[in-house]
């Protein structure tokens, strides 16, 4: 239980054909998105092909994530039922998003995602969003941070540090 006496949603509808399912533990349907070159170039600042995550990486990786905070994948509806295209953890610091599925970049997904973190945390009580690193070679992701009202607020050698306060 990531948030202290909270029950996370099995499912959370962001829009019609668009919703959050709750991780049910089969890392698998993540290791092909997450052997992409943009996702895991873009997610994990990994570029070499020596160390593209492997299957202990990304169990790992969601073994880790279920413990900072509400794990979903990210599901679309294709073909009569809901499919997996992406993940996402619902924390105040630095709440990860991945596209693992091409055809859905750059198409609002993330975007409507990340307004859906929003409002799951307002409703926890949390008015901010803090720590949120983007490298800076993933211009899109800056990109949609910044349209969605998110301030840069430091870097580091790879990264730029974003924030967001709502009321």
């Amino acid at each position: 239980m990531p948030f202290k006496n909270i029950e996370q949603p099995e499912t959370i509808e962001i829009e019609q054909g668009l919703r959050l399912k709750k991780f049910d533990g089969d890392f698998e349907k993540m290791i092909e998105g997450y052997r992409d070159p943009v996702v895991y170039q873009n997610s994990e600042g990994i570029f070499d092909e020596d160390r593209i995550p492997d299957d202990a990486y990304i169990r790992g990786m969601c073994e880790y994530l279920e413990r900072a905070g509400e794990f979903y994948f990210i599901q679309v509806f294709e073909n009569g039922g809901y499919i997996s295209v992406g993940d996402v953890t619902v924390r105040p610091e630095n709440p990860p998003i991945a596209i693992w599925q091409a055809k859905y970049r750059g198409v609002g997904i993330g975007s409507k995602v990340m307004k859906a973190v929003i409002r799951r945390l307002s409703a926890l009580g949390y008015r901010k969003i803090t720590g949120t690193s983007i490298f800076k070679w993933n211009a899109a992701s800056q990109k949609m941070h910044e349209n969605l009202g998110f301030r840069r607020v430091g870097e580091t050698e790879d990264e730029y540090i974003y924030e967001l306060e709502w009321d």
